[in-house]
């Protein structure tokens, strides 16, 4: 028996010793970047409204939220999921926590549980929202102080641009109403109402922004407004059900759009959902397309930058530029520039437009009449047999800058050039300062470990070759450049030095772990000498007794 129990304690020992080990393990994960915020709280809705928390990405990279929480005071972290892109604002909804009328509080974490911002209150109204006083783009502000403001209607509102109360096909699904935001800044819609005429469907309340001289459709399917084939009216409607603006019309035909142009609304058979409006054209107004000879075929032009939302007037700044990759001359003369299903008509390139090798072509707004949406845009250039050489797709844009076709040429180390190793070549597309009938910038990829970082700039060691960088300014932080961290970076050459532009964690450094006694070891061994020692005092006792 006591043999039994002598085993199941060296048992108990050992898997005491083997759990000691497994919690003292360093369990590494990838850096989760810290440029997300909470800017606002809406804690007491209004009747058929939901609660939100709105986040801020501070930075001009996207964040997949499923690498954050939200939990409010009874600290019980929410895993979130979706992505948030550069410098814009989403209200989450949906959480599994219920925010206090009261006092109460909301905190964004990393999944790892670091914390990252809170914003607290000690009682709200209906229909007021929770914001932090006096902290500026990026701030993080443990003990904010708080605004609670009525939901009122803004100072500025969007402009109607167009609607399509009678498409062809089935007006459940696919009639559209069309906002424009014709200012230099974005526009808040919380407060507004859209609407149809009086009596008709229930007014639909906006929410979130509007980016500068950007256009906003509205879905039926998303609004509920059913817009009448007979008589009917758009309206904006402010938080007290004030009339903001009202547009009116009568019969619709099949297809065609109720839209303003030149300041006045009237029926369009030219649609074009999200970019600008054009008048009703018949055939007597419509000169005949010039007929060219047709160019040279080639798989080798491409588009290669595009610039969408250009600081000031996106008429007089927009352009597309194309670049010959091959080593031929080509001639583009009937080849097609169009911005995809929907949008501006084709631009069709005029005869004897050449294009030498590696040269670039650009083509601006006003000779194409191609109106580059601010977001969720196609750009594609097809031959004059209508194949598709090259085609861009973007997101969103940032103001003044291009989305441009950037070259990574894989940096070469000591070891790579006596082993007579080839430069790889790829690319990336990144919204970079724009490059007008130039070619595009070139970067250089680094991948190395971090052994060195002041605060400004940080080295990388590939193994043979040490390399000096600067860090991507507001950026960086010391949790993403510790030293051991393994880094894949993108950079540009600016005055003499590498500038970082991309910089993405491959490997975490491994953290130093303190010794720790192997106790449970310790113990067994003290447990077993002690218990021989007990045997052989016992024989000496029982010899002795004999």
């Amino acid at each position: 028996m006591r043999r039994l129990i002598f085993i199941l304690f060296l048992f108990f020992l050992l898997s005491s010793s083997a759990q000691a080990v497994t919690e003292n393990s360093c369990v590494c994960a990838e850096s989760i970047s810290l440029h997300l915020e909470i800017t606002a709280l809406y804690p007491n809705p209004l009747s058929g409204e939901f609660e939100w928390v709105e986040l801020e990405n501070t930075q001009s990279e996207a964040l997949d939220l499923s690498f954050y929480t939200l939990e409010d005071a009874t600290a019980h972290p929410w895993s979130m999921s979706g992505t948030l892109t550069g410098h814009q604002r989403m209200q989450i909804q949906g959480f599994p926590f219920q925010l206090n009328n009261g006092e109460d509080s909301v905190t964004l974490k990393t999944v790892e549980g670091v914390w990252m911002d809170t914003l607290s209150y000690s009682s709200s109204s209906a229909g007021q929202i929770i914001t932090k006083q006096g902290s500026g783009s990026g701030a993080v502000v443990s003990d904010a102080e708080i605004i609670l403001s009525e939901l009122s209607t803004p100072s500025e509102w969007p402009e109607f641009s167009e609607a399509l109360p009678n498409p062809e096909g089935s007006d459940s699904t696919e009639e559209w109403i069309e906002l424009y935001n014709p200012y230099d800044h974005e526009l808040v819609l919380n407060g507004l109402k859209l609407d149809d005429a009086e009596g008709g469907s229930s007014p639909y309340e906006l929410s979130g922004t509007l980016a500068a001289e950007t256009y906003l459709l509205f879905w039926v399917e998303d609004s509920g407004l059913t817009l009448n084939n007979t008589t009917d009216s758009l309206r904006l409607l402010g938080t007290n059900d004030e009339l903001l603006w009202e547009f009116s019309y009568e019969s619709p035909v099949e297809g065609e759009s109720w839209a303003v142009v030149n300041g006045v609304a009237a029926w369009s058979n030219q649609v074009t959902p999200g970019a600008d409006n054009l008048p009703y054209f018949t055939e007597e107004e419509t000169s005949e397309d010039p007929v060219y000879e047709n160019g040279d075929l080639s798989e080798q032009i491409e588009v290669t930058e595009v610039f969408p939302n250009p600081e000031g007037t996106d008429q007089a700044g927009e352009w597309i530029e194309l670049t010959n990759g091959g080593n031929e001359t080509v001639n583009l003369s009937n080849w097609i520039i169009d911005d995809g299903e929907g949008g501006s008509e084709p631009y069709r390139i005029p005869e004897n437009t050449v294009i030498a090798p590696g040269e670039t072509l650009l083509i601006p707004r006003s000779e194409s009449g191609i109106a580059l949406n601010n977001s969720d845009e196609t750009v594609q250039v097809a031959d004059y047999t209508g194949e598709i050489m090259s085609e861009v797709h973007y997101d969103s844009s940032e103001e003044g800058m291009s989305y441009s076709e950037i070259q990574i040429e894989e940096m070469t180390n000591t070891q790579a050039g006596l082993e007579n190793l080839g430069v790889k070549i790829s690319a990336v597309w990144a919204w970079v300062t724009p490059t007008p009938g130039e070619n595009n910038p070139a970067w250089k990829q680094f991948k190395g470990e971090v052994t060195d970082y002041d605060g400004e700039s940080f080295t990388l060691f590939d193994g043979y070759t040490p390399w000096t960088l600067k860090a991507e300014g507001a950026s960086s932080d010391d949790l993403f450049y510790q030293k051991g961290n393994i880094l894949l970076v993108h950079a540009a050459m600016q005055n003499g030095m590498y500038h970082a532009t991309m910089t993405e964690l491959i490997e975490s450094a491994k953290m130093d772990e303190k010794f720790q006694p192997p106790w449970g070891i310790i113990l067994m061994a003290s447990f077993s000498l002690f218990y021989l020692f007990f045997l052989a005092f016992k024989k000496y006792k029982k010899n002795i007794a004999i």
